[in-house]
């Protein structure tokens, strides 16, 4: 595959990661307001009057913080398909960002948690699948991007 070539898919492939992005921060939002009723069926009285406020704020945060992170991938991924380096960088650290966001899931939560919550599980391996999408074709297309 010539330069061009790896350029494009790169950019193809930041903007199926931008478009996930996008998705996730979509679910949050619609999903912050189940949060209260989900904690309340799962802890007693003062335990939710606790968590019930910082959950749903990490959710909402989550949601607020994903819609730059998606906008900027996408954003990056025209300047990437014409080789620009700045492009190539902003989405380098993107990408690396993405990928951390699993990574210090299981680091903080441990595997068990997965096993009990299907939906934070499909969540957390799309995010995976996403910044995969999105760093492995940009360490492909580095020789193309111009100094």
């Amino acid at each position: 595959m010539n330069a061009r070539s790896r350029l494009l898919f790169a950019a193809r492939c930041l903007t199926a990661g931008g478009v996930f992005l996008a998705a996730a921060a979509v679910f949050h939002l619609f999903a912050a307001p189940h949060i209260s009723s989900i904690l309340r069926r799962a802890v007693n009285a003062n335990t939710f009057a606790f968590l019930e406020p910082i959950v749903s704020f990490t959710f909402l945060l989550n949601a607020v913080l994903l819609l730059p992170l998606s906008f900027t991938t996408l954003y990056g991924a025209a300047g990437v398909r014409r080789g620009e380096r700045w492009a190539w960088r902003i989405s380098i650290a993107n990408a690396l960002t993405v990928i951390a966001l699993p990574c210090l899931l299981v680091y903080s939560m441990g595997l068990g948690y997965f096993a009990d919550a299907p939906l934070f599980l499909a969540g957390a391996v799309s995010i995976t699948a996403a910044g995969l999408l999105m760093l492995l074709p940009l360490l492909w297309a580095r020789r193309a991007i111009a100094p």
